[in-house]
């Protein structure tokens, strides 16, 4: 879909005016533009201009490479690919055009609406295969033929994208034995290196394609790079699933021999598609999207360009409604008078956000700004990062207030070390390794477990050098309704929250970090997991199990090659709403389908070094993470579907690292104390300082939450609450005395030659508020249950 232009994007590229941004690809962005003379027409005049970045001119033989690419484009003549319109290799940014296809992709279009009937495929296979033979006919190999690069048109499928494309009469424009193309859509050939890339190939590619256009799989499947390379190199596709009519002229296409798979002319003949391909409805729906949207633009008269600040304006915050789709499609940016609708916030009783949509001009209905109804919705499990989308969010329901439950203080047998917390059940890891189970309701104790049960490996510490470990390689739980789901070693286990009676177990890489911990959402335990036999820091992937019975739903890989020592990072599951579930990958934040594990995106490049994620309705929010004293901490806003950035913040906001973001308000918690800030415009709202321990004596904060409508965090001694008013207006700071809190202690110097134990250490609380009650659980294993401020 189109995206705004971003601020101090250039107005025109070559001879075209540029009016929106559709996208970026691995050497730039991707702009919609148009010839001069053709505003307010729809004459086919309507361009695609891939641009280059800058950083990747400094590569000295770029120009070349680009300059025969664009020659290459020139060669292609064919109603089945986007029409090459000219490039300049030589401009201060390179450029290279071609028509622009108002329709999605082949992926996305199988993404949304899932695999295309029988028909629909021969026909796509047709023009695709027609394709293939006017592009050889010219001398030119696609070699990059997947689904990403088959556009959907009302009037049928368009190839585009000849970036890696080149003349079958050139020399690669690759190194030697340089793999060219997209893993899981290439040729043996591909893996055997570039030269080795023939038609023949291009036709392997376009099999896999109709494989997954029929299946919405790849008949190559998932898993680790190499055993996908592998089972592509050997030929060795899974066609089970592809319907009787079409595997015979599908496998065809696979055969492991180039000079067994038929030409694509031959192709076009036994696929029989006719002239035309008849889109089903799902599809001609999703094409229609894109045709309005241009219309629209093109009605409008204007490109289409962000309004400084607004995107985070209250009445503008793109959001998802109540009946969106499992997968959030990218929302619209505000745009001058195409402004489709305008966004009413409705707080439910709890406190808690929801997103309604009402048409431009049309004022919601009264009961619209607080709607009836007893109380928010219940909550699975919190820990110190709020619910699965990690925002910090925490709605508050009375019904969820343990029966019989008064004020109640307890100990742990060892000092806690991570936290979980849901209606009848609190869950914290503890320094040696083991879990501990307590009764949300009284505080008595109802089971432990071991999941790596060798005393040499009781101790967590950090080493004299910095390096961080933890006993048993153990995570932090995660409590999700009458579940426990704990990882440790390489186990990963869901037991019975309140008997602790092991339901299901699994092989898991468990813990990646201090603060790593199994992901639940969606019904599904999200875990992150070794790619090779021996657990290797360098090799994780993320599976998905099904919370009921641990059925292996689905498997990707985070990390596709060698990683240096200092490059490795907690590579896991981060955040998981809305039907998409996030992790940190080896090239930064990626966005999956929480379902199929479909992928949905993954960080601009100015975002790569973000390493957590806070989702909030259809936008999240990072801050990167410097790797070196030069750089600055800066807080990105992205699209909560795909990832991509959606602009840039309000000034006060760019240096801010929240931990909770709300509908209105993000809050941060640092030496100085806890600030406000409102998402409008950034400005600060309010501020308070944070108590100061005696001379000689220390103490920790927790994480601050947004429990129901008021902030919540504890130190040493008491629970602080700061109620938010209407546009997130704190109301003043109230202080409530937590009976049995520890109170500042004096810490422990660090050992130079043994490092220093976690349990020694002044370590932050945990604040877990669930049902109008705070669970308070300090670092030397002391436990408090207050109620919240009413």
């Amino acid at each position: 879909m189109l995206l705004p232009l971003s601020e101090g994007a250039p107005e025109r590229i070559g001879p075209y005016e540029l009016l929106a941004r559709l996208g970026a690809g691995g050497m730039g962005e991707v702009y919609l533009g148009r010839t001069p003379g053709a505003a307010g027409t729809h004459d086919g005049t309507y361009v695609a201009v891939k641009t280059v970045r800058r950083d990747v001119l400094a590569e000295p033989a770029f120009r070349d490479r680009f300059r025969r690419e664009i020659r290459v484009a020139s060669l292609v003549s064919s109603p089945y690919a986007a029409a090459p319109l000219g490039g300049d290799a030589d401009a201060e940014v390179p450029w290279l055009a071609t028509a622009y296809v108002p329709g999605p992709s082949l992926a996305q279009a199988v993404r949304r609406g899932g695999p295309l009937p029988v028909p629909t495929v021969r026909a796509l296979g047709t023009a695709l295969a027609r394709a293939l033979a006017d592009l050889h006919a010219a001398g030119v190999l696609h070699r990059d033929l997947k689904p990403g690069n088959v556009m959907l048109a009302a009037d049928g499928p368009r190839v585009i994208d000849f970036g890696i494309a080149r003349s079958s009469g050139a020399t690669t424009m690759t190194a030697t034995g340089m793999m060219v193309g997209t893993p899981s859509f290439m040729s043996p050939e591909h893996v055997a290196g570039a030269r080795h890339v023939t038609g023949a190939s291009d036709v392997f590619c376009l099999g896999s394609v109709l494989c997954y256009a029929a299946t919405g799989e790849d008949p190559f499947g998932d898993g680790p790079l190499a055993a996908v390379l592998y089972r592509v190199s050997q030929a060795e596709a899974d066609l089970s699933r592809v319907p009787d009519e079409l595997r015979e002229v599908i496998a065809s296409c696979l055969a492991a021999d180039p000079s067994a798979r038929p030409a694509p002319a031959r192709l076009a003949e036994l696929l029989g598609g006719g002239e035309r391909a008849s889109w089903p409805q799902p599809v001609l729906d999703h094409i229609g999207e894109y045709g309005r949207e241009l219309a629209q633009l093109i009605a409008s008269g204007a490109a289409l360009r962000e309004v400084p600040a607004a995107p985070l304006a209250r009445d503008q915050l793109p959001t998802l409604p109540p009946n969106a789709p499992t997968v959030p499609s990218r929302p619209r940016k505000p745009r001058r008078s195409l402004l489709a609708a305008a966004v009413a916030l409705a707080l439910a009783a709890g406190g808690v956000g929801a997103y309604v949509w009402w048409p431009e001009g049309a004022e919601p209905p009264a009961d619209a700004k607080r709607p009836p109804g007893p109380s928010a919705p219940r909550i699975p499990g919190v820990d110190d990062r709020g619910l699965a989308d990690a925002s910090g969010v925490v709605p508050q329901n009375a019904a969820q207030r343990p029966a019989g439950w008064k004020p109640w203080k307890a100990k742990l047998t060892a000092p806690a070390f991570g936290c979980s917390a849901g209606e009848t059940v609190l869950v914290c890891r503890t320094t040696d390794g083991r879990y501990e189970a307590l009764d949300t309701a009284t505080g008595r104790k109802l089971w432990d477990a071991d999941l790596v049960k060798d005393p040499r490996d009781n101790r967590s510490y950090v080493g004299p050098t910095g390096g961080v470990f933890v006993a048993g390689a153990t995570a932090r739980p995660a409590v999700h309704g009458d579940a426990a789901v704990l990882a440790a070693g390489e186990r990963l286990q869901v037991r019975d929250a309140r008997t602790g009676a092991v339901r299901w177990e699994k092989r898991a890489a468990a813990q990646q970090g201090e603060g790593s911990r199994p992901l639940v959402a969606d019904g599904t335990v999200f875990a992150a997991t070794p790619l090779t036999q021996k657990y290797d820091p360098e090799q994780v992937g993320m599976t998905a199990f099904s919370l009921k019975d641990g059925k292996e739903l689905w498997s990707k890989a985070l990390t596709n090659a060698s990683i240096a020592r200092f490059e490795i990072r907690d590579f896991e599951p981060v955040a998981g709403a809305q039907g998409v579930v996030y992790a940190l990958g080896d090239g930064g934040l990626v966005a999956y389908d929480a379902k199929t594990g479909a992928g949905l995106g993954q960080v601009d490049k100015e975002a790569e070094d973000c390493e957590k994620l806070k989702v909030m309705g259809a936008v999240a929010y990072c801050a990167s993470t410097p790797h070196n004293g030069e750089e600055k901490e800066r807080l990105h806003i992205l699209d909560a579907g795909t990832l991509a950035s959606k602009g840039s913040l309000p000034a006060p906001l760019e240096e801010l690292r929240p931990e909770a973001v709300g509908p209105d308000a993000a809050v941060s918690l640092d030496d100085e104390g806890l600030k406000i800030h409102g998402l409008k415009d950034g400005a600060l709202l309010g501020s308070y300082a944070t108590k100061a321990a005696p001379q000689g004596l220390a103490h920790a904060l927790s994480a601050p939450l947004l429990a129901g409508d008021q902030v919540v965090y504890a130190d040493y001694s008491a629970l602080y609450t700061v109620r938010l008013g209407a546009n997130g207006k704190p109301a003043g700071l109230e202080v409530t005395a937590v009976p049995g809190a520890p109170g500042p202690r004096a810490e422990k110097a660090p050992d130079p030659m043994d490092g220093m134990d976690y349990h020694d250490m002044i370590r932050s609380p945990d604040v877990l508020p669930i049902g109008g009650i705070a669970h308070i659980v300090y670092d030397q294993g002391v436990v408090a249950s207050v109620e919240l401020p009413k």
